[in-house]
């Protein structure tokens, strides 16, 4: 398997555990939420394990994104680190609610969370493409899921950008 695959991968995969891992903090942390941010924690745990699945079983170069792949590497990589640094952060001083549904929506609209969801809802067009979206199930659409969990309970954030 090429090199930078294999990379794009392992990105791929440490991404979904490490946002799995803040979803898991932030269930902790805030309470009210809890059942929200564990299931959505859940959800990144399992994508990783389906791209493991994909990486350790189907793979083949023709599935995989062809177009600029190293550029999506140095993306993913960028984005773990700004994951672990905000991971980081929390555990020495939590942030307040409304900041994280902020970075979580920002997150869910990342590159490397677009991509797997792009993936996910997209016309499958190969039998691997059918299985791992059978499998994913619901577990898409966390941005959406996200703004709606906001408006539902109002939590209201402004933007910093």
């Amino acid at each position: 398997m090429n090199e930078i695959i294999k990379l794009f991968l392992k990105e791929s995969i440490s991404l979904e555990l490490n946002i799995g891992d803040l979803y898991q903090l932030f269930s902790v942390k805030y309470k009210q939420d809890y059942n929200f941010w564990w299931k959505l924690s859940i959800e990144e745990m399992n994508h990783a394990a389906l791209i493991e699945s994909i990486n350790d079983n189907f793979l083949s170069e023709s599935i995989m994104p062809s177009n600029s792949i190293e550029k999506k590497v140095q993306e993913l990589s960028e984005m773990n680190r700004i994951i672990m640094e905000q991971i980081g952060q929390f555990r020495s001083g939590p942030m307040s609610r409304a900041d994280a549904f902020l970075l979580a929506s920002e997150i869910e609209h990342s590159i490397g969370e677009s991509h797997f969801e792009l993936f996910m809802t997209s016309q499958p067009n190969s039998t691997v493409m059918k299985i791992m979206q059978k499998l994913n199930g619901d577990d898409i659409n966390h941005g959406k899921r996200l703004a709606k969990y906001m408006t539902d309970n109002d939590i209201e954030i402004i933007s910093q950008k």
